[in-house]
């Protein structure tokens, strides 16, 4: 079929002779690897098979030459059999499938590139593991619950973590490293100032605790801010002033109404800033 298709290969190069065997979207979909057809692609520096409903991965040791390996889009659950290709290998697509652990990429010591976005990884014990790599330059992991998990939290907190495993990295979830930190210089003060206005529903310049309240109930406040209303309760009692601008001495539940927070304030509780700078040095 690769032979014959014009789209697949407009020179109808014999496959055992070419170089790019694309094998993406067949239909009827391949469902499992034949080691021993695939042995025959002995020129093959790239061999595409994404999109199709292939559930494992089979020995890949015959392909002397393959470079780079497209198993996007596919039933896998676990990454195997690279050591035939390990010495050779320089890029692995492996995103959309079911993969939770980065095990068996320890041997591809020339790996530069891994997508493996949207998968099943949880832990960044499992990012770790790609310290292995020397040659790792760019990684893509966004979608995965781990980094889900991250950004709920603070978005810039996730490349800092990475980057902090990974300092070697050119490319993270297809931004450079330098826009990357880049961001985390900056920390997020913009975006904090945008949340401050938000909640100052009434533009005074500070925010009282019915306005945090009120806002509190907005999905989007509750994301950005990170905290629960506890948090925020807490937050309240420990750095409000009177509307002075004084310090109250009885900072007790029953005085929150009492109390208001000005943006410094809230910037100095909010910013990432300093913990990033940490995370990044």
């Amino acid at each position: 079929m690769f032979e014959e298709s014009s789209v697949r290969n407009p020179d109808g190069t014999p496959a055992a002779e070419a170089t790019n065997v694309k094998l993406y979207f067949m239909k009827p979909p391949i469902t499992k690897l034949d080691p021993a057809a695939l042995a025959t692609l002995k020129e093959c520096t790239h061999l595409a098979l994404s999109s199709n409903s292939i559930d494992k991965m089979c020995d890949l040791s015959p392909l002397e030459n393959l470079e780079t390996l497209s198993l996007g889009r596919n039933n896998i659950s676990k990454i195997q059999n690279l050591d035939g290709v390990a010495d050779h290998l320089e890029q692995l697509w492996i995103s959309y499938n079911k993969i939770s652990s980065l095990s068996g990429l320890e041997r591809c010591q020339k790996l530069k590139i891994l997508y493996a976005g949207n998968n099943n990884v949880s832990d960044l014990k499992e990012v770790q593991k790609l310290q292995a790599l020397p040659a790792l330059e760019e990684l893509v992991l966004y979608g995965n619950p781990v980094h889900m998990k991250i950004v709920r939290n603070e978005a810039l907190m996730w490349p800092a973590k990475v980057l902090n495993l990974l300092p070697n990295l050119k490319k993270l979830d297809g931004i450079s490293v330098v826009e990357w930190k880049f961001q985390m210089a900056k920390g997020n003060e913009e975006q904090l100032h945008y949340l401050f206005e938000k909640i100052d529903a009434d533009g005074s310049g500070t925010i009282e605790y019915d306005e945090l309240q009120a806002a509190l109930k907005d999905d989007e406040v509750r994301r950005e801010m990170g905290v629960s209303e506890e948090k925020a309760q807490e937050f309240f009692l420990a750095n409000g002033q009177d509307n002075n601008g004084d310090d109250v001495d009885d900072k007790r539940e029953q005085n929150l109404d009492k109390l208001s927070i000005n943006w410094e304030q809230f910037l100095a509780y909010f910013s990432t800033k300093q913990d990033l700078a940490n995370l990044i040095k």
